[in-house]
């Protein structure tokens, strides 16, 4: 992880990591409930036994996963690699006016949590603004997500991700051998902490997201 300098480089990593070493994926709901139960179980063993570092890494793993389910369940992503965006055109167009992507421009930024964050904001703020006309997915989108987009908890923690959270979890990530061992453990305390409570704000965002079927009604693919 400590290659990958950017976001660019660190979806490359990714997508390398899955060429070169494949990890077998999960394939139904069912199991991926179960990994939930799994890591979840590590998370809470790691937690009581001080072994932070690994609480940090579960943590993100979950916010990626979080993000990226948000993402799916309002039409945003392809149901074949939720890294992409979804291929309907119709869906497509209203997507780049909602995100207001210049004509030459096509990096939804969908490889990494940074620029999934970057991407719900942008959504939230857009469900808030006034609009003259709008198509059927975006009136859809508007009722579904405008309960989310008034949440002040949920706008604190993508805020707080962004930031705080984020810069410190760099540190620790690429830095740690030239951090004071006890100042380290003081550092992450409150951020996994914090990090914990960030994950259940935005599993309420997606349960949200996830009740008003969109991809189903209009036969996202």
């Amino acid at each position: 992880m400590s290659e990958c300098k950017n976001a660019r480089d660190h979806s490359v990593c990714k997508e390398n990591a899955e060429a070169k070493f494949p990890i077998q994926k999960v394939k139904n709901n069912t199991e991926k409930a179960v990994t939930y139960q799994v890591y979840m179980q590590r998370f809470n063993q790691a937690k009581a036994f001080g072994f932070y570092l690994e609480c940090l890494w579960i943590l993100y793993a979950m916010m990626e996963d979080r993000a990226s389910a948000f993402l799916y369940h309002i039409g945003f992503t392809s149901a074949k690699k939720r890294t992409s965006v979804t291929g309907v055109k119709k869906i497509k167009a209203d997507i780049r006016e909602i995100l207001e992507m210049e004509p030459n421009k096509n990096d939804y930024r969908l490889n990494n949590l940074s620029g999934k964050i970057d991407r719900i904001k942008k959504l939230l703020a857009w469900c808030k603004e006034e609009h003259e006309t709008l198509s059927e997915y975006q009136k859809a989108l508007v009722k579904a997500i405008l309960p989310v987009a008034d949440s002040d908890a949920l706008h604190a923690t993508l805020n707080y991700l962004e930031t705080e959270w984020r810069e410190k979890r760099n540190q620790l990530t690429h830095a740690l051998f030239i951090k004071n061992p006890e100042a380290v453990l003081d550092a992450l305390r409150p951020l996994i902490e914090q990090g914990y409570n960030a994950v259940r704000q935005m599993d309420i965002a997606v349960k949200q997201a996830k009740k008003k079927k969109i991809r189903l009604k209009f036969n996202i693919q």
